[in-house]
């Protein structure tokens, strides 16, 4: 039963989710005023705030826009995540906004809700973002899914 378990076991993403949260992020970018990334790790990484860190700073986005990004990460093969940002975003945005974002895709990725918690993340951090940057909206998404 272990091995029929494993074939029914839900993926971490569909491809159909996966083009769900682009279509978000990008919506999103648009209208947060400050860059907002997604990246996915389909194998473990080990602790994903130590890998989203290291992603954030290889982030190839404009050195002016860096201290107002965020970073989602999350590993399919663990099922974790982080979030991670700028200077700018960290001062501006209050801790128990942080603490919000983190509970509720704790609470969906437990549910096993992948890309209903990184779509509601990504929502919550562009509302939080447009109160505070919109005046300088980039264009285009900022990360990959």
């Amino acid at each position: 039963m272990g091995l029929l378990a494993a074939f029914r076991r839900r993926p971490f993403l569909t491809e159909t989710e996966r083009e769900q949260l682009a279509d978000g992020l990008a919506h999103a970018c648009r209208h947060a005023g400050a860059p907002i990334g997604l990246r996915i790790d389909e194998r473990a990484s080990g602790d994903p705030e130590a890998r989203a860190r290291l992603l954030f700073e290889e982030w190839a986005i404009p050195t002016d826009q860096r201290p107002r990004a965020i970073l989602i990460y999350a590993c399919g093969a663990t099922h974790r995540f982080a979030v991670v940002g700028g200077e700018e975003v960290r001062r501006v945005a209050p801790a128990a906004f942080w603490e919000q974002v983190h509970v509720e895709l704790q609470r969906h990725f437990d549910d096993e809700r992948y890309c209903d918690g990184l779509f509601k993340a990504i929502a919550q951090v562009a509302i939080q973002f447009q109160h505070h940057f919109a005046s300088s909206a980039p264009e285009e998404p900022s990360g990959s899914v």
